[in-house]
């Protein structure tokens, strides 16, 4: 539950004065040609037109391979060539082409967790990788969607919230299957970059659809954390102050700039309703919890906590 800021590095100041060496020159100018891991290919704006063509290319492929062993099966059989030479290197060899088309899937699987701890430290890098596995063909359909999942936790971080709330929903229009775990996080990073978006009536879809979703520990906090924003930014301060002595005490096991936050958006809300008692309580805590600089931010920024983090590399 971190936010997460644009990854700005400045370049040196201070360098060598290489202007009257040649060689100096030389290397600087192969230095600035030789790509870095943080430099590489990116992947174009998402369009759901290509992700569904994506989907039907890959399922096209593999009944097209699933069709060439049957046929190829029924031949052996018709001509009773089982038993032959030629039959036996015809069964390998449709086994070996099945075994390879499988393992395509079965290798970005397990590559996904290096994309993933990608994310949070080098968007970039990740987003270079992932541009390379998303060319591979044919994959196993949930595969493909946790590529995708990957690209929506990339420009999440990269705050290109619009893109990120549209693959979100685009994924989860489609049957998840093994992968429908990541139903609870789509949803979550869903709401999110619709509050940034200023979308309340996408924002107020997606917790709809969280409350009818079974969710961990965390992602029940991440949901009162997101909650709590649409309402105050909403306006609907009564809903954001019902059982507030409950969510309180849930805040306490958010890390302490979320904590402060959510008494911050509770505060806002407590001096709208007129209970000022209580906003003077909650506006004390804001200030033992959050630094000066956070506060600011918060009130600046409509309440831009970044409560979701990268997936899980696990996951």
């Amino acid at each position: 539950m971190n936010e997460y800021p644009p990854n700005n590095k400045d370049p040196d100041e201070d360098g060598p004065d290489d202007q009257g060496d040649p060689n100096a020159q030389t290397d600087q100018h192969a230095e600035q040609s030789t790509p870095t891991p943080s430099q590489g290919q990116h992947i174009p704006p998402f369009s759901p037109e290509h992700f569904l063509r994506d989907l039907w290319i890959d399922s096209a492929m593999r009944w097209a391979a699933f069709v060439v062993v049957i046929l190829a099966a029924g031949y052996l059989i018709l001509f009773n060539l089982t038993d032959s030479n030629l039959g036996l290197l015809t069964v390998l060899l449709l086994a070996l082409g099945w075994i390879m088309i499988n393992s395509i899937s079965a290798t970005l699987w397990r590559s996904l967790p290096e994309v993933t701890e990608l994310i949070g430290r080098d968007p970039a890098a990740a987003e270079a990788l992932l541009a390379e596995q998303l060319k591979r063909r044919p994959l196993v359909r949930w595969v493909r969607l946790m590529l995708y999942h990957r690209l929506a936790a990339i420009r999440h971080r990269q705050q290109r919230f619009h893109e990120s709330a549209v693959i979100c929903q685009s994924l989860l229009a489609q049957p998840l299957g093994p992968a429908r775990k990541q139903r609870g996080p789509l949803l979550l990073m869903l709401l999110e970059a619709q509050l940034q978006c200023g979308n309340l009536h996408g924002a107020y879809a997606a917790l709809m659809q969280l409350h009818a979703q079974p969710l961990s520990l965390i992602e029940s906090l991440q949901r009162l954390a997101l909650q709590t924003r649409y309402e105050v930014l909403a306006g609907h301060d009564a809903a954001a102050l019902v059982g507030v002595k409950q969510k309180l005490m849930l805040a306490e096991l958010m890390p302490a700039d979320h904590c402060g936050a959510m008494h911050a958006m509770l505060t806002t809300s407590a001096t709208r309703a007129g209970h000022q008692d209580l906003a003077d309580w909650l506006w004390r805590r804001t200030n033992l919890l959050c630094s000066p600089d956070q506060v600011e931010h918060l009130f600046s920024s409509p309440f831009a906590i970044g409560v979701i983090a990268p997936p899980d590399p696990n996951g």
